[in-house]
């Protein structure tokens, strides 16, 4: 109760420690926390990364540097020199003055340049002390902001209330001084005090109260903090940026300082969106909306469906509400899912029975209509219709401006004011491609682009392109983004499979060459299997889940069969599009030890599975750009640990020939080359029907003579 003036400057200065409290728990105070943890650790990432360099790294700067004497005074690494100064140089054996100024000044550069560029990367799997305190400070700020906000403004309403009472309490006298009061005054000193007791009140300072002892004790455990940086991997990193900037150097590197100022100032409405974006993220968006009609190559795994659904979301916010998405029949459910998990959009799936009805409410109503590329030459368009934006996703399926499909696109694209096609395909191999795509969305480019003057002249060629064509890499935009390591495992076949083989080679029967490796059936008579087997029961053992991949059905069943029932689950081309994604959040939520086996051609395209970073590819694949999209799968934004892919290869047989055709070295296949013609090429399907059976037919003839060599 208050009672006394004395009662009312208690509260009064309760109030101010309370607003005190709450400002001092501010969005920028915790960003101010992260920074300065995050720059510790990239400190000890430097550092870390110094004990590892030669000392012989200074030639790169000075080449004439004394190594080998500074070598005889016991220094080894940079590390072993970072916090010399020039007057310990000096006191080395055959280090003059100005030798010793030479080497410091080398030493600094390195150590400058290390700092700068390391990035630090949390391993869930071994926690320090400080990574505990970085990732406690962004969970602290995602969870106590939400509160904190309510909580501000809760209190600024009691507080508005409460300080004219507050102050008029305060002009209370005693005895003597009340004498000389007015009645009035002391009719609204009684006012104000029976306002200062009121129950409502006292119940909304005590729940603000409550509130802020809840902000100032809360803690959180480091198994909660792990399991919640394993799940939003991607959501910490962004948290890091917003408090750091650490990754804006990279976003736009490539293009003209004119493209990037235009760019920084275009605006960029996210109302209305579920997710934080990062920082390249935004620069994606943002040159969308600005050069309207644009391809944006991001590599996979960088969320590019993210990007188109911030510009549609914009759009939304600026009142042209009507797109078209045009993507593969297998992620129409991907695209409504993340439509509805990370915005307010609303979708229309114009495909299946009810497309005219969808069709009907999505032009009455706004939103965004998805559709199929084979479909996008059936939506009822009216001739004057028009609609905002057209996202057309896997742009390279309309490349041929001679098929039906793509001159449908070309149509629906010349309707709306903004369009985006989407590849991760590295065009700048297939200029022609490029050059194509690039005539439909802004052909004044186009006309003055050539294979030639990207040879020539190919910083001419990226200024060319750079207001309708934008690449990111994964290695440039996720820092954080942890190793990945591929290796190669080569078995023997087993017995019963050496015949099996040998059979299939004289029946030139490819595709059974190619299943050879598991026809054994059990651990015992496949080493293959075997191998498999002991692999996924390391990382069970290792608290890891293995993602299988295999072309061949019969090769998923063979697998299934011999693994333990309950621990596995398996994805075919024979399961419906929109239950694939409903499988992948079960495997997700499943015992650490779980498998996942899928048909390549399943789970290879328009799904994420980061929940898994064990990989294993049964078989190599006609077209490594195949294999690369299943291990992207899981090696992209939101995977916090080390991905290990394991090729798992037989000698002497086709798998052999296979990668030699293929142009890979037999022991260390490189699937990420981005020069490999082999690895960037996109062709439509008749293209890849004849491509791949010339590779079939080549690689046969190949293993039939090794074959016939072997018998003689």
């Amino acid at each position: 109760m208050v009672r006394t003036k004395q009662d009312v400057e208690r509260l009064e200065a309760e109030l101010n420690r309370i607003h005190k409290s709450i400002d001092i728990n501010s969005e920028e105070l915790f960003n101010d926390r992260i920074k300065g943890i995050w720059e510790r650790l990239k400190t000890s990432s430097g550092k870390a990364q110094l004990k590892n360099m030669p000392l012989d790294t200074i030639l790169t700067v000075q080449n004439r540097l004394p190594v080998n004497s500074l070598m005889d005074n016991g220094l080894k690494t940079m590390h072993d020199m970072a916090d010399y100064t020039v007057q310990d140089l000096i006191q080395l054996d055959e280090v003059d003055e100005d030798t010793a100024n030479q080497i410091h000044s080398a030493v600094t550069e390195i150590k400058t340049s290390v700092y700068e560029e390391a990035t630090p990367r949390v391993n869930p799997d071994d926690i320090s002390d400080e990574d505990f305190h970085l990732l406690e400070s962004i969970y602290k700020k995602w969870h106590l902001l939400k509160i904190l906000e309510n909580m501000q403004e809760k209190f600024q309403e009691y507080y508005n209330e409460a300080k004219p009472d507050i102050e008029m309490a305060k002009k209370q006298k005693g005895f003597f001084g009340g004498l000389f009061q007015s009645k009035e005054e002391k009719e609204k000193i009684r006012s104000a005090f029976a306002n200062l007791n009121n129950s409502k009140h006292q119940k909304e300072l005590d729940a603000i109260k409550q509130k802020l002892d809840y902000m100032l004790d809360f803690e959180v455990s480091k198994e909660e903090l792990k399991r919640h940086f394993e799940t939003e991997n991607a959501f910490y990193y962004t948290e890091i940026e917003k408090a750091t900037d650490f990754d804006t150097e990279n976003v736009s590197e490539s293009l003209p300082s004119e493209v990037v100022e235009a760019v920084d100032k275009q605006p960029l409405d996210t109302d209305g969106l579920h997710i934080t974006l990062r920082n390249y993220q935004i620069f994606g968006a943002k040159y969308a909306l600005l050069y309207k009609k644009t391809l944006l190559g991001d590599e996979m795994g960088l969320g590019k469906t993210v990007q188109a659904l911030a510009i549609l979301n914009h759009l939304r916010q600026n009142h042209q509400g009507h797109a078209v998405i045009i993507c593969p029949l297998s992620v129409i459910a991907h695209w409504k899912r993340e439509m509805e998990q990370r915005s307010d959009l609303q979708a229309f799936i114009f495909h299946g029975s009810n497309r005219e009805e969808q069709f009907q409410t999505w032009r009455e109503d706004t939103g965004i209509l998805i559709t199929t590329f084979e479909l996008a030459g059936s939506l009822p368009l009216e001739g004057s219709h028009h609609f905002d934006a057209l996202i057309v996703d896997e742009a390279h399926y309309v490349k041929n401006p001679n098929t039906k499909r793509s001159q449908n696109v070309y149509h629906l694209a010349d309707r709306a004011e903004y369009v985006l096609f989407m590849s991760g395909t590295p065009l700048e191999n297939t200029v022609e491609e490029m050059m194509q795509l690039v005539s439909v969305l802004q052909p004044g480019i186009a006309e003055n682009l050539s294979e030639e003057m990207l040879l020539r002249k190919p910083q001419a060629f990226r200024e060319a392109i750079a207001p309708v064509y934008l690449r990111r890499n994964r290695k440039d935009v996720l820092h954080e983004l942890p190793d990945l390591e591929i290796i190669p495992e080569w078995v023997r076949f087993g017995e019963e499979e050496e015949k099996f083989y040998q059979q299939a080679v004289k029946e030139e029967q490819v595709m059974a060459m190619r299943r050879a490796g598991w026809q054994g059936g059990t651990p015992g008579e496949s080493p293959k299997l075997e191998k498999l087997l002991e692999i996924c029961e390391n990382a069970k053992e290792n608290g890891h889940k293995v993602l299988v991949y295999s072309y061949f059905k019969e090769v998923i069943q063979t697998v299934s069969k011999n693994l333990e029932e309950g621990t596995y689950r398996t994805m075919t081309g024979d399961v419906p599009h929109h239950k694939r994604q409903e499988m992948i959040d079960a495997f997700t939520a499943d015992e650490a030890g779980s498998v996942l086996i899928s048909q390549i051609t399943a789970g290879g395209v328009g799904v994420n599975i980061q929940a898994a970073n064990v990989v294993i590819l049964c078989e190599p694949q006609w077209k490594p750009t195949m294999e690369e999209q299943a291990i992207s799968r899981a090696y992209r934004m939101g995977q916090s640990r080390n991905v290990v892919v394991y090729r798992l290869l037989t000698e002497d047989s086709i798998d052999v020939a296979m990668l030699e055709m293929l142009g890979e070295k037999a022991n260390l296949f490189h699937l990420f080359s981005k020069e490999s013609d082999t690895a960037s090429r996109i062709l439509d399907e008749q293209e890849q029907e004849e491509e791949e059976a010339s590779i079939q037919k080549k690689v046969l003839e190949l293993e039939k003579e090794r074959y016939m060599d072997t018998v003689r």
